[in-house]
Order: C-alpha cells, then sequence, then structure tokens
C-alpha cells in the first residue's frame, strides 16, 4: 500500500514541476470593431419632444499595428423600424453615412443623428434606428467584441 502512496506522490510532484514551466506570452491580438456611444452603451432612448437634437455615438476600432499599416473601411446600415421616417424624425449627417474609413492612428470615428420633433408620432409601432456594423475592409476583423454574442455590433435608438 505504501508503495502506491509514494507512486502518486512522485507523479503528483511531476506534474506539479511541469505545470510550473515558463508560461508562453500570449496576447490577445484579433482585431474588431465596435459601436457605442461615449460612455460605452449600445442603446440610447431619444425624446420625442425634443426638436433639433444632435446625438452623437462613435465607432471604435481595435487593431494593432500588425493588422492597421493601411486605411481600414467600415460600412453600417441603417435599419428603420415603421413608425420613423428619415428626414422627418431623424436624418444621419451626411458627412458620417456609411462606409467610415480609418487612416492608420485614427481608431474612433463619430455617427451623428440629428433628431427632429413630429406631431404625428404612434407610440405603438416600432420607433428604433438600429445601426449596424456589416464590413470592414479588413478580412480578419471581426464585427462587434470577441465572443459568442458579439455585443456591440449594433446601435439602437429608441424615440418615445
Amino acid at each position: 500500500m505504501k508503495s502506491i502512496d509514494k507512486a502518486t506522490a512522485i507523479f503528483a510532484a511531476t506534474v506539479l514541476l511541469l505545470g510550473c514551466s515558463k508560461h508562453e506570452k500570449i496576447y490577445f491580438d484579433t482585431p474588431f470593431v465596435r459601436i457605442e456611444d461615449s460612455n460605452g452603451v449600445a442603446s440610447m432612448v431619444v425624446d420625442r419632444k425634443l426638436d433639433n437634437l444632435l446625438t452623437e455615438i462613435r465607432i471604435v476600432l481595435s487593431a494593432s499595428s500588425n493588422y492597421f499599416n493601411q486605411p481600414i473601411v467600415v460600412e453600417y446600415e441603417a435599419i428603420v423600424g415603421d413608425g420613423l421616417k428619415e428626414g422627418e424624425d431623424f436624418r444621419i449627417q451626411s458627412s458620417h453615412r456609411s462606409p467610415v474609413t480609418f487612416d492608420p492612428g485614427t481608431y474612433t470615428m463619430p455617427i451623428r443623428v440629428i433628431w427632429y420633433r413630429t406631431d404625428g408620432f404612434d407610440p405603438g409601432k416600432d420607433n428604433t434606428l438600429t445601426l449596424r456594423l456589416t464590413n470592414s475592409s479588413l478580412q480578419e476583423m471581426l464585427l462587434g467584441c470577441p465572443g459568442p454574442d458579439n455585443i456591440k455590433k449594433e446601435f439602437v435608438f429608441t424615440k418615445q
């Protein structure tokens, strides 16, 4: 019985010694792009009574110099709920429409949306504007934060 205890102790010591070898440094270097507001949130409620309200969100690149040595073009789509009309309820400033080009060294680009007061607001309809990342010129770039949920792949405005 003692020989089994001795063998188990030697095995455990060997595993511990091998497990204590120097670990290779692994850096997370997957490029990704996300869309959020200045507080890092991916949604915003807009008051329907306000007129000429300027809201700003941002597209943020996370890419090392290994990937970011030439401009990166990011595309997004605007999905408008049936309760909103572009030009009447809101307008995305033309200089901030898709696609957005990031020159090397630029990691944040704004998207500005102006909201207008409308008299015929119907709270029973879909009053959302969703901006969703759809493509990047960098093939390796993930859309949204890394992980199975791809959080911050889209930003949702809700007009109430």
